[in-house]
């Protein structure tokens, strides 16, 4: 299955945890990202060992990186984090960031808890989850959401438990439950969709096999991902 994301955005302050029972660090970090809808967000960001330990030594806060890794669900809440596989500083402003290129999702699974909601900003959404299998039998579901003009198009293709491969960006909203609450929810916001004609994960190695629905085009490259980081 396929889980694949790349932000490009600016670092914010850097949070450290020990863990000395196991040797290890981690290192939780926001990021202020521009998607491509225009608006920005802000994606919480963990890193692990030895990507966490060259963090620690090579950022100080405030740089503009870009960042590959894959998606991961926080324990608690609906918040969607970026587990951190490598990452790179870019010699850039925030204001020079392309939001075509800043917040690139791939994600394969099979689609689950579908249903049409209505939304103040748009008058009918389309929301569901892609669930994807993890170690040890794990399964990990992810909320997505589809707006606009993909909706009708959408309407005969999406059904529960049918295997699709999606694109689009991840936005986290700050949720005020109240005074002393706060919550952050993330969905992935849908952009295009690949549907294997026979239902089957492995058709979607061969792009004739393939039923392919979008709104806007955009071009993912995950070209310097490195190999091993490259199917999930």
């Amino acid at each position: 299955m396929l889980n694949k994301i790349k932000v490009i955005g600016k670092i914010l302050p850097l949070k450290i945890k020990e863990n000395a029972e196991f040797e290890s660090e981690k290192v939780y970090f926001s990021l202020l990202v521009i998607n491509p809808s225009g608006s920005n967000t802000i994606l919480r960001c963990i890193a692990h060992r030895e990507v966490a330990k060259e963090i620690k030594a090579e950022i100080n806060g405030e740089e503009i990186i870009e960042v590959h890794g894959y998606l991961q669900n926080e324990k608690n809440g609906r918040q969607i984090m970026v587990k951190v596989q490598n990452f790179e500083k870019l010699d850039l402003s925030f204001e020079e960031v392309d939001s075509e290129k800043s917040n690139q999702v791939q994600l394969q699974g099979r689609i689950m808890d579908l249903r049409f909601q209505p939304n103040s900003d748009n008058p009918e959404t389309l929301s569901f989850q892609v669930v994807i299998p993890q170690k040890k039998n794990i399964f990990s579901g992810f909320f997505c959401r589809v707006q606009g003009e993909l909706v009708s198009k959408l309407s005969s293709y999406l059904k529960e438990g049918r295997e699709v491969l999606i694109e689009g960006f991840l936005q986290t909203k700050k949720i005020v439950e109240n005074e002393t609450r706060i919550s952050r929810a993330s969905h992935i916001i849908c952009h295009s969709f690949a549907f294997a004609d026979n239902d089957s994960p492995e058709a979607f190695n061969d792009p004739s096999k393939l039923t392919k629905i979008s709104g806007k085009v955009k071009k993912i490259d995950f070209n310097k991902q490195k190999e091993k980081s490259s199917v999930i």
